[in-house]
């Protein structure tokens, strides 16, 4: 029986080696997939810009385009007194959407004390700190690219979704 068994299992195994079938990769054409990509993060940097600009114009405030890609309420100046990556930095951060409603507020944020470079910041709010002078606050607008992208924060912040981040810089310190 314990013979048949295992001659039955050897036939089987014999069998299913002989006609392997080679499953080819199928093939996509990543051209149409990029070009609708880059459509679809065109008609959203204008569409957040238009909200920007709306913004911008309700404002008191007046802001410049920074090079990263963001408008910022001070001067915008690259200054030695402004923190480079690698320095030390306390600061306190508020999140809103483009109506106002606070998203994060500074309480909920608390007080942040990083090494630029070091730390788990949105794009956006590393470029706006190396623009900030200690003691000095402003209001920075950020496209959805540079502040939490295609995912969100996985939390408040939606996917795609532009914010706005009132920033106070407390202390740097150079290293």
């Amino acid at each position: 029986m314990k013979k048949g068994i295992i001659l039955c299992f050897a036939l089987f195994a014999f069998a299913a080696c002989d006609k392997k079938v080679v499953q080819y990769p199928i093939a996509y054409n990543n051209d149409d997939f990029l070009i609708r990509s880059q459509q679809r993060g065109k008609m959203l940097l204008k569409e957040e810009t238009d909200w920007f600009m709306s913004y911008m114009n309700d404002s008191d405030l007046h802001f410049q385009k920074s090079s990263a890609g963001f408008w910022i309420s001070n001067e915008a100046k690259i200054e030695p007194t402004n923190a480079r990556t690698g320095d030390y930095i306390e600061f306190n951060y508020q999140v809103t959407d483009l109506d106002n409603m606070v998203i994060y507020s500074y309480k909920e944020n608390g007080d942040k004390k990083v090494i630029l470079g070091k730390a788990d910041l949105a794009r956006g709010l590393h470029a706006a700190l190396q623009l900030i002078d200690e003691g000095e606050t402003a209001k920075i607008l950020l496209p959805s690219f540079l502040a939490y992208g295609g995912y969100g924060d996985e939390g408040k912040i939606g996917p795609d979704q532009p914010i706005i981040m009132d920033i106070k810089v407390n202390k740097i310190q150079k290293h």
